[in-house]
């Protein structure tokens, strides 16, 4: 009995000690891990570099987006109605000045020619007759009535004419509204620039432009020659001006092309509670692979200052109540006292104190690294407090991100111990 008990309190002893055992290793665990957090968490150290002042040329640049068009566009209808009995050309045809895009029946206009042709001669046999009387009143009346008749002839022949629709311009077909067999309406055409209104609200252009191709029978755009129609907001309308240099990059174009300014509209169109005015651009030379309607973006350089110095912005200090630049020298780190001029952004330009050539020191905060410890999960990467490599995910996944166990520092967590 007595070795029963005494066996049951070695066995027990041992229990007590196995718990201990792995709460010291759990701890021991924690401690590892709590000091190797602690010394990745120290503050990161700071990434000096030198980089040298430099002029450069520091541009002041206006943004838009618009639309390429054509600088003319001829939108075209038949001048006289009839029954269209030919089409000569379709879409993406090149014509030239003149040529023939389609004809309607000649029958009634031709007939309206041998009509008047026929009044003509009669008048000028009543006016003969009134010569050879030596009537002065039957005279005058019948000079009267040939002049009509054959001004009647005149317009007649025009009309016939006009069974034929020609081209106004030289160019390219973007329309063709009418097929063989319609009845069409008389009408005007009309040439103009796809910028032409840009200087009064902006309605035209664009907008514009489809509207006459919708409603001509026929549209031809010139391909020599073209305009992009922008609009601008109200901030940056005063410092546009005719001749100012634009760059144009079309949608999906490998290359920009180039433009000048040539009209800035003074009324706004007001969508939302926000103004904007029509600029249009030309488009300088004859550039390939400009097409008709695509967007574009466009920058325009309103200022241009050469020389400037600079230096980066973060080399910039205010130290004592002056603002001052780092510099090297035998081996130390001093001050240098500059005055600043403009902030381009990241680049800052400098009017005295340094000389293009000279170096500042650039401060940059380097990330802080450290090393993660744990059980037996996968490799991840301590995040949280710096990049050195780690195991786990960290403590809640808030310190790393590496798969793998759920304990602080990662990984999974120790094993439990045996209790026998």
């Amino acid at each position: 009995m007595h070795t029963r008990v005494e066996a049951r309190r070695r066995s027990r002893r041992k229990v007590v000690i196995a718990i201990v055992a792995a709460v010291l290793v759990l701890g021991g665990a924690g401690g590892a891990w709590a000091l190797t957090h602690r010394s990745s968490a120290t503050a990161a150290a700071a990434a000096t570099q030198l980089v040298a002042a430099s002029t450069t040329t520091v541009k002041e640049t206006v943004s838009a987006t618009g639309t390429i068009e054509p600088a003319t566009q001829a939108s075209l209808k038949f001048a006289q109605g009839g029954s269209v009995t030919a089409v000569a050309v379709k879409v993406g045809d090149t014509v030239t000045a003149g040529q023939t895009l389609a004809t309607i029946d000649p029958s009634t206009l031709q007939a309206a020619v041998t009509l008047t042709q026929q009044q003509l001669t009669a008048a000028q046999a009543q006016l003969t007759a009134a010569t050879a009387a030596a009537n002065s009143g039957q005279i005058a009346s019948a000079n009267a009535q040939v002049t009509s008749a054959q001004s009647k002839v005149t317009a007649a022949q025009t009309a016939l004419t006009q069974a034929s629709l020609t081209s106004t311009i030289a160019g390219t077909v973007a329309a063709v509204n009418v097929a063989i067999g319609d009845t069409v309406g008389g009408g005007t055409s009309s040439s103009s620039s796809a910028g032409s209104g840009g200087g009064a609200s902006g309605s035209t252009g664009s907008n514009a432009a489809a509207s006459a191709t919708s409603s001509s029978q026929f549209t031809v755009i010139s391909t020599n020659a073209w305009l992009v129609d922008a609009t601008v907001g109200a901030s940056d309308l005063a410092k546009l001006k005719t001749g100012l240099q634009a760059t144009i990059t079309p949608t999906d174009a490998t290359q920009a092309i180039f433009g000048t300014v040539s009209t800035v509209g003074v009324i706004g169109t007001t969508t939302g509670g926000t103004s904007t005015f029509p600029v249009t651009i030309a488009v300088t030379g004859t550039p390939t692979g400009v097409y008709a309607g695509t967007t574009a973006a466009v920058v325009v350089t309103v200022k241009q200052v050469p020389d400037v110095l600079t230096v980066p912005t973060a080399a910039i200090h205010q130290e004592n109540g002056m603002t001052v630049v780092y510099q090297m020298k035998d081996g130390a780190q001093v001050s240098t006292a500059v005055t600043v001029g403009t902030v381009y952004g990241a680049t800052t330009q400098i009017t005295k104190g340094i000389a293009a050539g000279d170096q500042v020191v650039v401060t940059a905060r380097a990330g802080r690294t450290g090393t993660g410890t744990g059980g037996t999960g996968g490799t991840g990467t301590r995040n949280g407090y710096g990049n050195g490599a780690g195991t786990g995910t960290g403590f809640g996944g808030g310190f790393g991100t590496g798969a793998g166990g759920q304990a602080p520092g990662g990984g999974a967590a120790p094993a439990r111990p045996a209790g026998n």
